[in-house]
């Protein structure tokens, strides 16, 4: 789990939805998961996903995305999957023809007494999927593929599990539940404060 952009794993899920401590019913995005590199942009200045400083490769390989990050960042902190033949630490995307692709996976509107990277990446509410599907069309960024779902209720393991027969070329994918379509989400790993909660499920996981 990246400490500024917290991921949670398949257990960890339903722990939560065990307890009573989320209650899954609406809309869901259920997003393909890249197998690349996370850079958190804030105000421009670029970060990893555990809040170093981004490596001068980094910086480079977003640059050779074409994507506009210092612009898209103003105001905002964006979270950023780097990928691509050249970025590929499983290899699921060995084969790409492009090194580098720049994917916005998230985008938050940290408040304003947000002092230092951490605290604007962990304490920004996350935009709408709507609004950042339009950021990253407006700043060159590219979207990861994705499909809506309806839930009733929380989905088993097993059905999660069994949902990654679509996602074989992938490293998996990521169900993400925002609190704006009706799910009550816990204040458990700064989910309800960020008003999104996301659940990573990839090959090989089990409960």
């Amino acid at each position: 789990m990246a400490r500024l952009h917290p991921v949670l794993t398949l257990p960890i899920y339903w722990s939560l939805v065990r307890r009573g401590r989320l209650r899954v019913s609406g809309e869901a995005i259920v997003e393909v998961k890249l197998d690349g590199y996370l850079a958190v942009v804030v105000d421009g200045r670029v970060y990893t996903g555990s809040g170093r400083r981004a490596p001068a490769w980094m910086l480079n390989a977003l640059r050779e995305a074409g994507a506009d990050y210092g612009a898209a960042s103003r105001g905002r902190v964006l979270f950023v999957e780097v990928y691509g033949s050249c970025a590929t630490p499983g290899g699921y995307h060995r084969s790409d023809k492009l090194c580098y692709r720049a994917a916005l996976v998230d985008v938050g509107r940290p408040p304003a007494h947000a002092s230092g990277v951490e605290e604007a990446a962990l304490l920004a509410r996350t935009l709408s999927h709507v609004d950042r599907l339009g950021l990253a069309e407006s700043y060159s960024f590219e979207s990861p593929a994705h499909r809506v779902v309806v839930l009733e209720e929380a989905p088993e393991p097993w059905e999660l599990r069994e949902m990654l027969a679509s996602y074989r070329s992938y490293e998996g994918y990521v169900l993400k539940l925002y609190a704006e379509h009706g799910h009550k989400l816990p204040p458990d790993y700064g989910v309800k404060l960020r008003g999104l909660l996301e659940v990573k499920v990839k090959h090989g996981i089990r409960l």
